[in-house]
């Protein structure tokens, strides 16, 4: 395989997809924000800091990939508007680069599972909404393929940390009832998405890589004991008050000037009912199907949060 540009390579998945790429024997290189923290990305051939809203800027990244992965974005941010810039303008400004430096290049675009929310078709979140916008951008170019992942958990990720370091104390608190949540492992995703640049059968199509299942809270509370090696208790908090909660987690974060990662939005988000997985062998991949064991995953994931308490 031939060198491929990786965009959003300092985040959580995208460091991932960066030792995947390598792994696999392709030339990953990478554009970030002149702001991106680019310490824990490892084994690109190159990191250009640029303004990623400039199609003009990417030129050196680009020319000659033969796929772009495009990852970079934002899952959190402190109005509509900043969803937008930073998830649908800025993947217009990647696409319309891919035109003018690598036409033939394969646009692998990695949105989420909340662009069609429970339904399948109608995001009930800002950030769902966003990433939606930005998928009827994508579809409108070629040679593309859309990736929605359900949640994404697995060593690097900051926002399921806390879960992972409340386990380790012998506590989980999820929504009360018989809900639960679509899975995938990092390492699993990324190894999915290089296999996904030359796979035949995928252009054109919003594919859905995960376990195959939905997980329940209670299931999930047994993998985080098992884990964490220690009995964990679960705490089920009634729908109203997981929402409340993000909705003063996120009023707190506007008054502080922050954007946090759990607000109202995701409070909404977690109480839905409706979430579905695709079974892997739709993936778009043949015989693709994750790798990684559920209880192989959380353990390798908390025992990463384990060093960082």
């Amino acid at each position: 395989m031939s060198d491929v540009l990786i965009t959003g390579a300092t985040g959580f998945l995208g460091s991932h997809l960066v030792g995947a790429a390598a792994g696999a024997g392709c030339g990953p290189r990478a554009v970030c924000r002149h702001s991106s923290d680019t310490s824990r990305v490892r084994g690109c051939s190159r990191i250009d800091r640029i303004d990623m809203l400039d199609p003009g800027a990417y030129r050196c990244a680009m020319e000659g990939v033969s796929t772009v992965f495009h990852l970079a974005g934002a899952t959190s941010a402190r109005s509509r508007e900043a969803f937008d810039r930073s998830n649908a303008a800025v993947t217009s400004a990647v696409l319309e680069a891919r035109r003018l430096f690598a036409p033939e290049a394969r646009f692998v675009f990695v949105s989420s599972q909340s662009a069609g929310g429970p339904s399948g078709s109608r995001p009930i979140t800002p950030y769902g909404r966003s990433k939606l916008l930005a998928e009827c951008i994508v579809r409108r170019s070629s040679n593309w393929v859309i990736v929605r992942p359900p949640a994404v958990f697995g060593p690097g990720d900051d926002a399921m940390a806390p879960m992972f370091r409340a386990a380790a104390k012998g506590v989980f608190l999820s929504p009360a009832g018989r809900g639960g949540v679509p899975l995938i492992y990092a390492k699993d995703l990324a190894d999915y998405l290089v296999r996904l640049a030359d796979a035949p059968d995928a252009e054109g199509r919003t594919l859905e890589p995960s376990y195959g299942k939905v997980f329940g809270w209670s299931e999930i509370r047994d993998l985080l004991q098992t884990a964490s090696g220690r009995r964990v208790v679960r705490i089920p908090v009634i729908p109203p008050l997981v929402v409340a909660a993000g909705w003063i987690c996120g009023t707190a974060g506007r008054l502080t000037g922050r954007s946090p990662v759990f607000d109202f939005h995701k409070g909404r988000e977690m109480v839905a009912k409706g979430w579905t997985a695709c079974d892997p062998s739709r993936a778009g991949v043949p015989g693709w199907t994750p790798a990684t064991p559920p209880e192989k995953a959380f353990s390798e994931t908390m025992a990463w949060t384990g060093q960082r308490l």
